[in-house]
C-alpha cells in the first residue's frame, strides 16, 4: 500500500486543564498494523512468556512475539529505511530492521523497529540474490525490483549487473559474512559513506549497499507460526568509545529471533542497574497503537485504503495481546537516568518508597516505582466501568526546591499545568493552616493521566515523564567530604566521548545530537524563569587562521524540544522557536572557512574585556527580532575538550556531562568565570566530580554562552544584519 497523503501537523484537537490555561495539542499518530488481521479472537495469540516486559527481577523481554496457524503478512508500520539480516539459528528466517524515515507519532522518537522471524524466500534466492521481480513477489521485493531496474534504465541503457541480496544488508557469501561482525552496530550501516576504489572506480565491499526507503503500509513477506516485534526508542545516532556496557544495538542483537536483558549472570551491581536503564529504550507494540486510540489517531490495517479512527476498532485489534490491557508509566529523573536510580528519591531516612499511585487519588497505594524491579511502573487495574476515559493518578517524592518540575513528553495530563509542564504550585504541596490536616510534603500533589477506555479495561498505552524533583549532588572524587549542588547549567552537556554514526574521512566535521530529553530554565523579562524540554548537539568545525595553521572548536548547543514562555505586554518575552536538527557531518575545506553559525534567528555579537594581562573576546546571544533567547551554548577548542575526554578515560566513567564550578578570582561587572569538571559514574552509581589536570576556564557575559578564550579568539562576529567579518 502505498504512503497516504497526510496532514503535516500530527498534533491536532486541543486538551484543556484549569478552565482553558495549558492547553495541549493531541498526538496524532498514524501507522499501519504490522500482522494481517487482529480484530478477530483467533487470528493471533500471546501468552505471558511471549509478551513485553518482565519476566522476574533479572530478565526482561523487549520482543513481543505472537503466533498464529499457518502464515501471515507482515506490513510496514511506518515510512523507513530496510535493512535486511539472517536470523541466529534458522537458516529459513530472516530479521528485517525498518528505520523510521517519517516518524509514525510526532513527539515519540522511534529508532528501530526490529521484526523478527519473517520467511527467508520472501527476500532472497538461494544463490543470494533478491527474490521475485518487478512483477512478482511480495510487495517489497516487487517495490525494489522496480526502483532497480528504473536506476540502471535511466543509465543510458545498460544492463543492470545481478541485484545481489547484499545490496540490501543480507550478507550471502563468505566474504559478505565476514564484513559483518557481531558487534558491528546497526547505525554505521544506516549512515554509511561509500567508499571507492580508485584504481577500479568499484565500490569497497564493505560499503557496498544501498537500503531502500519504503512506504507506509507496504507489504513486506509473510511470516510462518510466529512473528516478533521489538520497537526501540531514539537517543541519538551516535557511538560511545570504549563503552563498557554489555548491552549494544549490534548486529548480534538485530539477529536474534528474540530479544531479552538478561542480568542473572552478570556479577557487578552497579552494571546491573545500568543494564536494567535499558529497558526504558524499548515500548510494547500493544501500547504503541494504544496510542492512536485518543481520537485523533489513524490505524491502516491490512491492504484496507480507510484508516481505524475509534477507540473501539483500535482497542479491537489489540484484544488478542496479553499486554492489552497494560499501562507503562516511564519516568526519567535526574541526570537523563530513571527515577530513584541513584537511591535519591525515597521518602525519607525511615521511609524508602518512592512513589504513591493508583487510579485515583482516594486510592493511591505508597511503593517503590518499577515493576520486578525494572524502572517501568505497569498498571494493569480495571476502573469504573462508567467512565470514557481511565486514569493513572500518582504522587513523587520531592525536596520541594524552587526549580522542582515535570514534563510530560508523551501522555495526556488531567491535573493542572503548563502546557504539559508541571511546576510551583501545581506541583509541590503546601502544609495546611488546619492543624488537623496533616499533609506530607515529602510527596507532590497527585498527578493525574488519562488514558483511552473500553468500558473498565484500560487500552495499553504508556506515558513518559521527564521529573527532575530533587536538587542533585555530587561529592569530589578525590575529597568525598566536599559536596557540590548542581545548578542548572550543569549536567546539560554530554556526548564528550560520544562518535558520529556516519563513516567518512577527516576532513568530514560531525555534528551528534542527544535526543534524550532534559528540563532546563530560561531566564525571561519577567523577573522569573520559563521553562523548556530540550535536546543539545555537539559540533565540531574548524578555522583556518593562516596558511599553516587552523583551530579546531567544540561547540555544545541546547535545542528546544517544548517551552513554556511568560509574556507580558511590557517585556519582550523568550524566544519559544522549537529547534530542529539532527546527527550529520560537515566537509572542512583549507579554501574556505565553512564555520559553524547558529540557526536562525539566532546570532553571536562579541565584547571585549581583560582578565588580567589577557584580553578576552566573550560573546552575547542575540535574536534577530529582539526579545530573550531560549539557548545555551558551550564553546571550547578541539584540545579543551580531549583533555575533558582524558578524564573519562583516566577514570574508566560512564554517564559524563560537564559542570561549571564558578571562579571567584575574577569580577568584572557581570561577566562570570567558570572551571570546567566532569560529573560522572565512576565504578558505583554515585555521582563523581573529576577534575581535567590542567584547567579549562570559560566566560559568560549574559548567562546564556559559555566560551573559552581560545574558542573565542579567531571567531567569526555576525551580526544583527547577518555581515561576516573574520578577526583576528
Amino acid at each position: 500500500m502505498e504512503e497516504m497523503p497526510e496532514t503535516s501537523a500530527q498534533m491536532q484537537g486541543l486538551t484543556t486543564s484549569q478552565e482553558g490555561v495549558g492547553r495541549v495539542a493531541k498526538l496524532q499518530p498514524v501507522s499501519h498494523f504490522y500482522i494481517q488481521g487482529g480484530n478477530q479472537a483467533g487470528d493471533f495469540t500471546q501468552v505471558a512468556n511471549q509478551s513485553f516486559g518482565p519476566v522476574d527481577e533479572n530478565q526482561f523481554r523487549t520482543t513481543a512475539t505472537v503466533s498464529f496457524s499457518g502464515s501471515k503478512d507482515i506490513y510496514a508500520l511506518c515510512m523507513g529505511t530496510v535493512f535486511l539480516q539472517p536470523q541466529t539459528g534458522d537458516t529459513s528466517k530472516i530479521n528485517l530492521v525498518l528505520k523510521p524515515f517519517k516518524q509514525p507519532v510526532n513527539g515519540l522518537n522511534i529508532k528501530y523497529i526490529v521484526y523478527r522471524g519473517l520467511e527467508k524466500s520472501d527476500f532472497v534466492t538461494t544463490d543470494g540474490k533478491v527474490a521475485g521481480s518487478e512483477t512478482s513477489g511480495t510487495g517489497f521485493v516487487k517495490y525494489v525490483w522496480a526502483q532497480y531496474n528504473k536506476f540502471y534504465n535511466a543509465e543510458n541503457g545498460e544492463t543492470a549487473p545481478e541485484f545481489k541480496a547484499s545490496f540490501l544488508g543480507y550478507p550471502h557469501t563468505t566474504e559478505e559474512v565476514q564484513l559483518q561482525e557481531g558487534t558491528h552496530l546497526m547505525g554505521q550501516y544506516f549512515f554509511k559513506i561509500a567508499s571507492v576504489d580508485e584504481t577500479t572506480s568499484e565500490e569497497d565491499p564493505a560499503t557496498a549497499y544501498d537500503l531502500p526507503i519504503i512506504p507506509r503500509g507496504m507489504h513486506l513477506g509473510t511470516a510462518a507460526g510466529n512473528i516478533g516485534v521489538d520497537i526501540v526508542l531514539n537517543d541519538g545516532d551516535y557511538i560511545i568509545e570504549n563503552d563498557t556496557l554489555p548491552f549494544q544495538l549490534d548486529l548480534t542483537y538485530a539477529r536474534a529471533s528474540f530479544f531479552s536483558i538478561d542480568i542473572s549472570n552478570e556479577a557487578d551491581a552497579f552494571m546491573k542497574k545500568r543494564l536494567k536503564e535499558v529497558a526504558t529504550k524499548f515500548i510494547d507494540i500493544a501500547a504503541f497503537y494504544g496510542l492512536h486510540a485518543n481520537g485523533t489517531g489513524k490505524l491502516y490495517v491490512d491492504e484496507v485504503e480507510t484508516p481505524l479512527t475509534t477507540k473501539e476498532e483500535i482497542a479491537l485489534r489489540l484484544q488478542n495481546f496479553h499486554t492489552k490491557n497494560n499501562f507503562y508509566l516511564y519516568i526519567q529523573a535526574n541526570r537523563q537516568r530513571s527515577y530513584n536510580f541513584y537511591g535519591n528519591y525515597t521518602h525519607s531516612a525511615e521511609n524508602d518508597n518512592t512513589i504513591k499511585i493508583g487510579t485515583n487519588e482516594d486510592n493511591l497505594s505508597e511503593t517503590s516505582f518499577g515493576t520486578s524491579d525494572w524502572p517501568i511502573h505497569i498498571i494493569n487495574q480495571a476502573q469504573d466501568p462508567a467512565t470514557e476515559n481511565n486514569t493513572v493518578t500518582f504522587q513523587l517524592t520531592t525536596d520541594n526546591y524552587d526549580g522542582a518540575a515535570l514534563f510530560v513528553q508523551v501522555g495526556e495530563l488531567a491535573s493542572p499545568h503548563e502546557e504539559n509542564f508541571v511546576r510551583n504550585t501545581n506541583l509541590l504541596q503546601e502544609l495546611s493552616t488546619d492543624p488537623t490536616v496533616e499533609v506530607d510534603t515529602n510527596y507532590t500533589k497527585a498527578l493525574q493521566l488519562t488514558t483511552p477506555s473500553i468500558g473498565a479495561d484500560t487500552i495499553a498505552g504508556f506515558s513518559q515523564c521527564i521529573y527532575e524533583g530533587k536538587q542533585l549532588t555530587a561529592v569530589d572524587a578525590i575529597n568525598s567530604e566536599e559536596e557540590y549542588i548542581l545548578k542548572d547549567i550543569d549536567d546539560v552537556f554530554g556526548l564528550l566521548d560520544a562518535k558520529n554514526v556516519f563513516i567518512g574521512d577527516d576532513q568530514q566535521l560531525p555534528k551528534i545530537v542527544d535526543e534524550t530529553l532534559q528540563i532546563i530554565n530560561f531566564p525571561n523579562n519577567s523577573e522569573s524563569n520559563d521553562i523548556g524540554a530540550i535536546r543539545y548537539q555537539k559540533i565540531e568545525d574548524k578555522i583556518q587562521i593562516n596558511e599553516s595553521e587552523i583551530l579546531e572548536r567544540v561547540t555544545y548547543e541546547t535545542l528546544v524540544f517544548n517551552i513554556k514562555t511568560t509574556n507580558n505586554s511590557y517585556s519582550t518575552g523568550s524566544s519559544s522557536h522549537i529547534d530542529t536538527t539532527s546527527t550529520d557531518t560537515h566537509r572542512f575545506s583549507n579554501h574556505d572557512n565553512n564555520f559553524y553559525q547558529l540557526a536562525l534567528p539566532y546570532y553571536l555579537k562579541p565584547q571585549l574585556f581583560t582578565d588580567g594581562n589577557q584580553t578576552i573576546t566573550g560573546l552575547f546571544l542575540e535574536i534577530i527580532d529582539g526579545g530573550m533567547p531560549s539557548k545555551k551554548i558551550l564553546g571550547i577548542s578541539k584540545d579543551e575538550n580531549n583533555r575533558l575526554k582524558q578524564v573519562i578515560t583516566d577514570n574508566d566513567l560512564s554517564q559524563c556531562k560537564i559542570i561549571f564550578k564558578k571562579n571567584d578570582d575574577f569580577y568584572e561587572n557581570e561577566i562570570k568565570k567558570y572551571n570546567l569538571h566532569i560529573i560522572a559514574e565512576g565504578t558505583s552509581s554515585s555521582n563523581q566530580i573529576f577534575n581535567p589536570l590542567e584547567d579549562i576556564v570559560v566566560y559568560s557575559i549574559d548567562n546564556f554562552v559559555f566560551v573559552s578564550a581560545e574558542y573565542s579568539k579567531y571567531k567569526i562576529f555576525e551580526t544583527n544584519e547577518l555581515r561576516i567579518d573574520f578577526t583576528l
